[in-house]
């Protein structure tokens, strides 16, 4: 069709104005880049919660990073992101590890987003768990997926070992006697009491210590705090574990061996409560029980990760800041809840029925954490430098006394020797 030439020119110029339109859109789409752990739990999670986000932010992309396969790795790859500027926006990261981020200058504290969008307790948070993403009085990350221990219990070994699975021993030396029974009444080899000793950041030797009423680090102070009664009692423990004749099992073999059901009670995270019911698929009676308190005083380390903003340009940041907002918030945390056995850290998606009201009102497995909400404390995190590889000292130390390699006599003050060299001059 020939069209008049001032036609042509309108349109044309009318082209050149739409092209710039779209460029400029194109321009303003920012794709954030996120980094999370543990894929066997996370990876469907992840990408559903990222593919609900960016339907209803269709200027935001997200673009995951591999998954690294724990909380100190994600650590060494973002400390290491510090140093080659190539840090992630937004890191779903330990909970204990907040302190060595934020000290070397990493992460965005995210309270004046919080004041902008109504505080915490409009956005629905539990100001206990919210409290778990705070460092020194700045809100630097949000509860995404908060774990406590429990016990998993196969309710049918210990009843044939004549127990009674709802009303469990309430002390270490009554739950090994009551593992050994059961080892000796299965009809197959089985094992009797396991403690998930392996997991990340001493999470479980840390729980035993806190849960006698002690600290790792001394109360406001950087000096370790372990080196105590119930620091001692906590070794005791675990070489009473190690003396009982209990295999050195790695995570996923334990795990594995407990949805087989030759295991008949196991000390865990909350983390494996969903996957433990879908392998299980009621092969046997499956139960949670709370982590038994050694102490009135007792309390028990929140596990789990926090999201954090890492960006230090203020789109990015803002952008990341949605992003966090939506999967710590009502919607995300019930697709959490509703695929892992975490604890969500949001109230609107526990209390209202069309989110997780139902879902926990049919799932009594899943309501054991949240129970423990009032005696949970701090996962503490190691100062200086070498936080991370005084996590590796502790695990050897453990490691010792599980496979009976070590006394408790022997192994107290190599630890406290062993990681005082590694905290900085003034912890000492």
């Amino acid at each position: 069709m020939n069209l008049p030439a001032s036609m042509r020119r309108h349109l044309l110029s009318g082209v050149i104005i739409m092209s710039g339109i779209t460029a400029a859109h194109a321009d303003d789409k920012i794709t954030l880049d996120v980094l999370y752990t543990t894929p066997g739990t996370f990876n469907s999670l992840q990408k559903g919660l990222a593919k609900r986000f960016t339907e209803t932010h269709p200027d935001i992309e997200i673009k995951f990073r591999n998954p690294v396969k724990g909380y100190e790795e994600a650590a060494q790859e973002i400390l290491r992101g510090q140093i080659t500027n190539s840090m992630p926006d937004v890191v779903f990261n330990g909970i204990n590890q907040i302190g060595l981020f934020v000290d070397r200058g990493i992460g965005a504290p995210l309270d004046s987003y919080i004041k902008t969008d109504g505080g915490l307790d409009k956005l629905g948070y539990y100001p206990t768990l919210a409290r778990l993403g705070t460092w020194k009085g700045k809100q630097y990350g949000l509860p995404f997926a908060v774990s406590t221990p429990i016990l998993y219990v196969n309710t049918d070994l210990v009843k044939a070992a004549g127990g009674d699975p709802d009303k469990l021993p309430n002390t270490w030396t009554e739950l090994i006697k009551l593992g050994k029974a059961i080892e000796s009444h299965a009809k197959s080899p089985v094992t009797g009491l396991y403690y998930q000793w392996e997991q990340t950041g001493n999470w479980l030797f840390q729980t035993l210590v806190t849960s006698k009423g002690g600290h790792m680090l001394q109360p406001g102070s950087c000096k370790i705090g372990f080196n105590s009664d119930a620091g001692k009692w906590a070794l005791q423990t675990l070489e009473s574990f190690g003396k009982s004749g209990m295999p050195n099992l790695a995570l996923g073999q334990a795990r594995q061996s407990f949805a087989s059901g030759t295991v008949g009670i196991m000390a865990d995270s909350t983390s494996y409560v969903a996957a433990a019911e879908k392998q299980i698929n009621g092969a046997f009676g499956f139960k949670t029980m709370p982590f038994p308190l050694a102490d009135a005083k007792g309390q028990l380390p929140a596990g789990g990760n926090v999201a954090m903003v890492l960006s230090t340009d203020a789109k990015r940041q803002a952008a990341a800041w949605e992003y966090v907002k939506f999967v710590t918030g009502p919607q995300g945390q019930t697709e959490m809840a509703n695929l892992t056995g975490y604890m969500p850290g949001n109230r609107i998606a526990v209390e209202q029925a069309d989110l997780l009201g139902n879902f926990y009102a049919s799932h009594p497995n899943h309501t054991t954490s949240l129970k423990q909400v009032p005696v949970l404390g701090e996962w503490a995190s190691f100062p200086g430098e070498n936080s991370l590889k005084i996590i590796e000292v502790i695990k050897d130390h453990t490691e010792a006394l599980i496979t009976a390699r070590a006394t408790v006599t022997d192994t107290m003050p190599k630890l406290v020797q062993n990681v005082n060299a590694l905290m900085p001059a003034e912890c000492k």
